[in-house]
């Protein structure tokens, strides 16, 4: 007796799924990064009559708290010291004796931005457009990674998903998130194709921008892992390896503070010195009751499509037995979340501004229908606005 041919046939693509196409010219990535950065930048600003304007670039409108730390370590250096000591002066009595200095906040931004300085740009301006150019990065190597081969308005839509991410608005100020991102942006690209070392590297330097960054890191470092299981113990071992490289800025920063501070936990000693027990979003205690309700939803909706997105990814990869370009990028992001819901009260970072580092994750919807898609881009959108709102007025820090 015979029989047909036991080969499965392909599966058919949903109907609002395109066909696979030949990559898109470089040309065009260019031209859907630009857009995608320029709606990102309208919607930040768009409820601010400072930030309205897309064509006013002034660094003191994104120059927000921190900034200044950043600002100050790219002129003098991170530095460690007894509170109320000579050089380390305090407005708050009960924190004399304890930790003060900038070794709370990482090295990395604050070295691009003495970089550009040197080209004789003011370090406020030098740190503007760090992050801006960070930020169209980021976008630029989404695109190549995983939407190239998409049509334009699908590809814009995860664009956008990917831009105005909550905490968007920290991606455009003088803050090193946007360059964090884009450094987990090519780590995950390199991943995605076995290009381990070079990940490695990236997730190195996105972890001395940004401390998020190291849950991503951690994250990336489980999807290695579970990706290289059914190739058996030794690909395995070396996943983990590779992962375990990722986080190396932990010790590269252990040894420089030794080294230069005398401590090598100099950052936790500033992050814990303070003794006034930070909260998930600081500066919430100045927000008007709208504020913090923007705050919450903006922390639920985080969750939920990091959440969403890992689901879609693990099944993605449990039904093809591969699908490490989703995978990857969802675990990162699965990283951050469990990281600042375990640690944002410790030390971890505030959680409005650290969980844009999950951005990534949005890679995972490019395949979803369009009709899917834009709505969730309008709701990321008006969050995204409301919250960069209060950045604008100083309320949120």
């Amino acid at each position: 007796m015979t029989t047909g041919p036991t080969t499965e046939a392909e599966p058919v693509a949903p109907p609002e799924v395109e066909a696979a196409r030949e990559p898109a010219p470089v040309a065009t990535g260019v031209a859907l990064t630009v857009a995608a950065w320029a709606v990102t930048r309208l919607v930040v600003g768009s409820l601010s009559h400072w930030a309205r304007d897309p064509f006013r670039v002034d660094p003191t409108i994104w120059d927000r708290w921190d900034s200044g730390n950043y600002l100050f370590i790219a002129q003098h250096g991170r530095d460690l010291g007894r509170c109320g000591s000579r050089g380390f002066p305090t407005l708050f009595p009960q924190l004399k004796g304890t930790w003060c200095g900038h070794a709370g906040w990482l090295p990395g931004y604050p070295w691009l931005i003495e970089a550009v300085h040197w080209t004789g740009i003011a370090r406020p301006s030098a740190g503007l457009l760090v992050s801006w150019v960070a930020l169209a990065v980021a976008l630029a190597l989404v695109w190549f990674g995983w939407l190239r081969e998409l049509g334009a308005a699908r590809a814009l839509a995860v664009l956008l998903l990917v831009g105005l991410f909550p905490g968007a608005v920290y991606n455009l100020a003088v803050f090193p998130t946007s360059v964090a991102l884009a450094l987990v942006v090519g780590a995950l690209v390199a991943a995605t194709r076995g290009r381990f070392l070079t990940g490695a590297l990236l997730m190195v330097g996105a972890g001395l921008c940004y401390p998020s960054a190291w849950f991503a890191a951690a994250g990336m470092a489980v999807a290695l892992v579970v990706v290289a299981i059914p190739s058996g113990p030794g690909a395995t071992a070396r996943r983990a390896l590779w992962g375990a490289a990722g986080l190396g800025s932990l010790l590269l920063l252990g040894l420089h503070d030794q080294l230069v501070l005398g401590h090598a936990d100099a950052y936790l000693l500033v992050q814990r010195g303070t003794g006034l027990h930070p909260t998930p979003f600081p500066g919430q205690i100045f927000l008007p009751r709208a504020g913090r309700d923007a705050l919450v939803f903006q922390c639920v909706l985080a969750i939920a499509l990091v959440a969403t997105t890992t689901v879609v990814a693990a099944l993605t990869w449990r039904r093809r037995s591969s699908g490490a370009a989703e995978l990857y990028p969802a675990l990162a992001a699965a990283g951050v979340v469990l990281g600042l819901l375990v640690l944002a009260d410790s030390h971890a970072g505030a959680w409005n501004r650290s969980v844009v580092l999950a951005a990534p994750c949005m890679v995972v919807l490019r395949r979803a229908p369009q009709w899917v898609l834009w709505p969730v881009v309008a709701v990321v959108a008006v969050t995204t606005a409301l919250v960069s709102r209060f950045f604008f007025s100083i309320q949120l820090i």
